[in-house]
């Protein structure tokens, strides 16, 4: 009996140490002259702090947090957002030589909101990937501060050139509400175009070419969604 209880503890050990020996960390800090999400600056236009971590298991099961400095100007709800923290859970996978990644995504502003409404909000997504190529779409049953339903798809093209990586990507937002905008508009297109070079081992510069097609009007006249070139430096941990 002894024998094999002890037999059991090792085999035990053994597997939660196969397990673990499966887990794989990764992470990166980065600076960047405008942070834009989907085409729209959630810094005022203004610089950004970022980083992140992630936790990735050889059957696909990957997780990781991701924060930013933001600034949403001053306004009387502005003032309160100062940080964005995202939390993703998924599952990445293979099939036919398609890269493809399913999960969710939860957004979360720290101290921001108040007793009326609610800025965090979750969606789902998934992705394809083929050779440089890529779609993927994101949908939240209530979008941020509350404002209804939402679903982004987007398609997008890298290339590698020697030192140089230069990538294009468009997507496509439209919500179910007709007032998540100043001027009652319900979907928008935003774009990039950027280029990337790795200065050394774990450094990484790019330049992207940023815009949507709003207009002032609709972010109650600031300059968030006009076109714009956004600098970036990302340190790979």
């Amino acid at each position: 009996m002894k024998k094999t209880l002890i037999c059991s503890a090792v085999a035990s050990s053994l597997f939660a140490g196969a397990a673990f020996a499966e887990l794989s960390a990764d992470g990166s800090v980065s600076a960047t002259s405008d942070y834009r999400f989907r085409g729209i600056s959630q810094t005022d236009e203004n610089a950004a702090l970022q980083g992140e971590i992630n936790l990735n298991h050889s059957s696909g099961i990957h997780a990781g947090v991701w924060g930013s400095s933001i600034d949403f100007g001053e306004s009387a709800d502005g003032e309160n957002f100062k940080l964005e923290v995202d939390y993703t859970v998924g599952y990445a996978f293979a099939i036919s030589g398609v890269d493809l990644d399913l999960g969710y995504v939860y957004y979360s502003y720290p101290n921001s909101n108040d007793d009326t409404v609610d800025a965090d909000f979750g969606e789902v997504y998934g992705n394809a990937s083929y050779k440089g190529f890529e779609v993927g779409v994101n949908w939240s049953d209530d979008y941020f501060q509350e404002s209804g339903k939402s679903t982004y798809v987007y398609t997008g093209a890298s290339h590698k050139f020697g030192i140089v990586t230069v990538a294009g990507t468009v997507g496509y937002t439209f919500f179910d509400e007709k007032d998540v905008f100043e001027t009652g508009t319900d979907k928008y297109v935003d774009y990039s175009v950027s280029a990337a070079v790795d200065v050394l081992k774990n450094l990484n510069v790019e330049v992207a070419y940023v815009g949507t097609d709003l207009h002032k009007d609709d972010i109650g006249g600031a300059d968030w969604a006009e076109d714009t070139f956004v600098a970036s430096v990302t340190l790979s941990l």
